[in-house]
Formats: C-alpha cells, sequence, structure tokens
C-alpha cells in the first residue's frame, strides 16, 4: 500500500469568501453563481481547486474572455480561495443534494443503488438488528440494510432523497424509516443502536459533538462504519481519526488508498466498535 499526499479538494459545498483580496465582490459572485449552477459534477466528485478553476477558465473563454485576462482572474481567484472559509450550513447543504438528487432521477447506477461496499463487508457475519443512516441519500445502504433483515432509520436535509430513497424501497417491498432531519436537532439516543453507517457523510465543524454522540448512541459491542471523510487524503483521514479518539470507541480498522471510491477518487475508512 503507498501512501502519498494529494492536493487539497474542495467539497461538495458553497464557498463563503471573506475578507479583503485582488477579487472583487463581483467576480466571486459569478464564480459563486457558476460553482452552484454549473459545477454540480465537479463539486460532487469532490475536485480539486485546480481542477475546478481549470474548468472555470475553459467557461470564460467559452463566454470570450481573452486568454490573458482569464489566466490573471483564475490566479487572482486561486490566490483568494486560499483565505476561504469553507462552511457548510444546513439550508446550503438541502439546497445543493436536492439539486444533486433531482440530477439523478430516472438514474439506476452504482450511485444510485449499489451498496458501499465496505457495509457490506462489515455487515456480511453479524445478526441483523437496529441500524442507523447517517446522511443516506436516495437509500442505497439502508435498503440494502432492510434486505438482509435489520430494521433502519435514515435521515437526511434532502427531502428529494428522503422521497426518492422511500420509493424506492416501496418498490423493492422493503421497510425502512427514512426521515428529514438536521443531524444536529436528531436525537440519536443512548446505546440505541447496533450499526451507525457514516458513509460519505461528513462531520463538519458545525456539528458539534457529533462523534461523542455518536458513540453514546451505539449500544456495547455496536459498530460505526466510516467512509469518505472529506478532503486531504491520508492526512485527512487521520484528522478524522483524531476526532474519534477521545470518544473511546476501538479502532477496528483504517484504511486508505488511491483508486475509485463511490464519490471521487481516493478511499478513506474507519471502522469502530464500542467496548462491550
Amino acid at each position: 500500500m503507498t501512501f502519498t499526499r494529494r492536493r487539497l479538494p474542495i467539497p461538495f459545498t458553497s464557498l463563503l469568501l471573506r475578507g479583503q483580496g485582488t477579487v472583487s465582490d463581483e467576480e466571486l459572485s459569478r464564480f459563486d453563481s457558476w460553482l452552484r449552477r454549473d459545477a454540480l459534477n465537479l463539486r460532487r466528485d469532490r475536485a480539486t481547486t485546480s481542477q475546478l478553476l481549470g474548468a472555470y477558465r475553459q467557461r470564460l473563454l467559452q463566454d470570450g474572455m481573452k486568454p490573458a485576462d482569464a489566466d490573471d482572474l483564475v490566479r487572482r481567484l486561486q490566490k483568494r480561495l486560499g483565505e476561504a472559509s469553507i462552511t457548510r450550513a444546513p439550508s446550503e447543504t438541502r439546497e445543493f443534494s436536492n439539486r444533486f438528487y433531482s440530477s439523478l432521477e430516472g438514474q439506476e447506477d452504482s450511485r444510485t443503488t449499489q451498496p458501499n461496499a465496505f457495509l457490506v463487508e462489515t455487515v456480511a457475519t453479524l445478526r441483523p438488528g437496529k441500524a442507523l443512516d447517517l446522511g443516506m441519500g436516495l437509500g442505497r445502504n439502508s435498503i440494502f440494510l432492510a434486505q438482509k433483515g435489520w430494521d433502519v432509520t435514515g435521515i437526511d436535509l434532502s427531502d428529494v432523497g428522503i422521497a426518492g430513497a422511500q420509493e424506492r424501497a416501496r418498490r423493492l417491498g422493503v421497510q425502512i424509516k427514512a426521515i428529514v432531519a438536521d443531524v444536529n436537532q436528531f436525537e440519536l439516543g443512548v446505546d440505541d443502536w447496533d450499526l451507525v453507517c457514516v458513509l460519505y457523510f461528513i462531520i463538519f465543524e458545525n456539528m458539534p459533538n457529533l462523534h461523542q454522540r455518536i458513540a453514546k448512541a451505539v449500544k456495547p459491542g455496536g459498530l460505526v462504519v466510516v467512509e469518505g471523510v472529506g478532503p486531504g487524503g491520508l492526512n485527512g483521514l487521520l484528522r478524522a481519526w483524531s476526532k474519534w479518539e477521545p470518544t473511546n470507541l476501538h479502532l477496528l480498522r483504517l484504511e486508505y488508498r488511491e483508486g475509485p471510491a463511490d464519490w471521487g477518487t481516493t478511499v478513506t475508512r474507519l471502522l469502530l466498535r464500542k467496548p462491550a
């Protein structure tokens, strides 16, 4: 296994750019509008800053900007993005997720139907129990668990995603509890879940104490399965583990590798168990 350091990607979220710089407010506004409107696939795939700016340069040229002027604007944006504050407000997450899941409407592929391979491996020898799926999206993992006999609750901010999950579960004849909810407000309970799925659900700074809340909610002997911890490659994975470590959950597995992932091109995994 080879560990390499990757460039820092921009997560699939809006950029809130603050402070004074060499880029005007109007230029920032146009770039942010492009991110929201036209860069959906790039953001979904966690494109690097360079990839985003390269795509934006192409758009500027298509719109008639001279190459020298496009290069200058991209250079200034690159500098400003280095000073950016990246946040993810619930309303922005809901807006983005609704647009994204709407764009997948009618598609039947791995992004909408196939369960996460790490989850499949993890539960292969487990007796079904109660499972919580955070950021369930269109429900591929919740539905898989329900098909295996698990009592599943999934939550997501996106009402479009929840509706899609409920409809597919109905068509497949399985029962899931799919709830539109903000994880910051959702009552996770105490010693309540045999399994908690944190699969491509990134825990941001505006989710206070979520690691501790999850650890408290898992039953003794229960598991937390994590994949897709956000930007930063191996360093990002180690930072993610540093957030879990104070919870006293036991680390069973930590995995990092370059290669195709459910979302993006880096696989980052953690498997945690609550002491019995």
